[in-house]
């Protein structure tokens, strides 16, 4: 029984310790997320501060120059609208995948807490029935010990009769 609740604390370690990694790992793919942000947001503003100033600095009309800046802001606007689609839809999906992992380890501690529990059950069982058992041996011992002693008295007396007898007629 001990080694198997052993075994058990080695599979709840081994199962915590996969339980960090898995969110180092989530903290990892976090900070990507956040880096691919960055870059997406970084681009995008670069990409509108260039169309805007090679729009202004190039030698058009204003009416065509106008036209272009209206142009580049619909591409851009629809550049961000798409980024920002696909962040969501990563974002959902992480969300989704963390809400797995955090179910799946919530059974999985569950399922071992139970496992423990029943483990402490079964010792206390032991504990109970072993105790059990070494009390009814302590008072069959103690029975014995007494029955011994009545008769070693008893004993104890009949020589101290013989010995008084011998005595008076040594005397």
């Amino acid at each position: 029984m001990f080694i198997k609740i052993k075994m058990q604390r080695g599979v709840i370690k081994m199962k915590i310790v996969k339980m960090i990694e898995n969110k180092k790992k989530q903290m990892e793919r976090e900070k990507k997320m956040e880096v691919a942000k960055n870059v997406v947001a970084g681009t995008v503003i670069g990409t509108a501060i260039g169309a805007a100033a090679g729009l202004l600095l190039a030698p058009q009309s204003g009416k065509e120059t106008r036209e272009e800046i209206v142009e580049k802001s619909k591409e851009v606007v629809e550049n961000v609208k798409t980024t920002v689609n696909e962040q969501m839809e990563a974002t959902k999906e992480w969300q989704e995948k963390v809400k797995e992992d955090v179910k799946e380890n919530l059974d999985e501690m569950k399922m071992k807490k139970d496992i423990v529990v029943e483990g402490i059950g079964d010792i206390a069982s032991e504990i109970k029935d072993k105790k059990d058992e070494v009390v009814e041996e302590v008072k069959d011992k103690a029975k014995d010990v007494a029955e011994d002693l009545g008769e070693g008295l008893a004993n104890v007396g009949e020589i101290i009769k013989e010995t008084k007898k011998e005595i008076k007629k040594d005397i």
